[in-house]
C-alpha cells in the first residue's frame, strides 16, 4: 500500500457512506441503480471495502442463476468505490478486470464483495477480491483489477 494515503477510519466510514446515500449520482443511475449495492463495513488500515448486492430474477442467465456479467459488474462497482476514495474528484477508468468463478450464485439470495486496494499509486491502483454468500460465506468467484486516475475532474462534487 502506498504511504501516501492520509485519513483516518472515520473519514473512510464517512465517505463511502455519503456514497452510497439517497442523494449520490455515483450510484443512482444506470446499472448500478439496478445492482443497489449497500454499504456494509470499510477498513482504512486494510485499504478495503465490502459492499452487498442481491442476486435477483432480472439478472438471471438462462440457467436461472445469477448471469456472470453482473457479478463481474458487481465486482467493478465495488472496485470502483474503492478507488473513487482515493482518487476524490478525479475520473477513473477500469483498465483491466479478470474474475474466477468459482461457484454458481443462486437467485433470491444475497452476496457481499470484499475489495483491497493492494497499491495505490499516483495514478495506477492495483485491487483484489473476494464474493461470498452472505448466509452461508461460501466463496462464489475471486477478481483481480487494475485502475487509472484520470487527469479530468467530475463536472459534480463527489461526496
Amino acid at each position: 500500500m502506498a504511504n501516501h494515503i492520509i485519513g483516518t477510519q472515520q473519514d473512510m466510514e464517512q465517505w463511502m457512506k455519503k456514497s452510497f446515500g439517497a442523494d449520490s449520482r455515483l450510484y443512482t443511475k444506470g446499472i448500478i441503480a439496478q445492482l443497489q449495492p449497500s454499504f456494509i463495513s470499510c477498513n482504512f488500515e486494510n485499504s478495503s471495502l465490502t459492499l452487498e448486492f442481491s442476486a435477483e430474477q432480472w439478472a438471471a442467465n438462462p440457467e436461472g442463476i445469477l448471469h456472470g456479467g453482473i457479478l463481474v459488474t458487481a465486482f467493478d462497482t465495488t472496485f470502483g468505490a474503492l478507488c473513487h476514495y482515493y482518487a476524490k474528484q478525479n475520473m477513473i477508468n477500469t483498465v483491466e478486470i479478470s474474475t474466477s468463478f468459482l461457484k454458481p450464485v443462486p437467485l433470491n439470495c444475497k452476496y457481499q464483495i470484499t475489495a483491497k486496494a493492494n497499491h495505490v499509486g499516483r495514478t495506477i491502483t492495483s485491487m483484489t477480491a473476494e464474493a461470498y454468500l452472505t448466509e452461508t460465506n461460501v466463496l462464489l468467484a475471486t477478481a483481480s483489477t487494475t485502475f487509472i486516475k484520470l487527469h479530468k475532474e467530475f463536472s459534480y462534487q463527489l461526496p
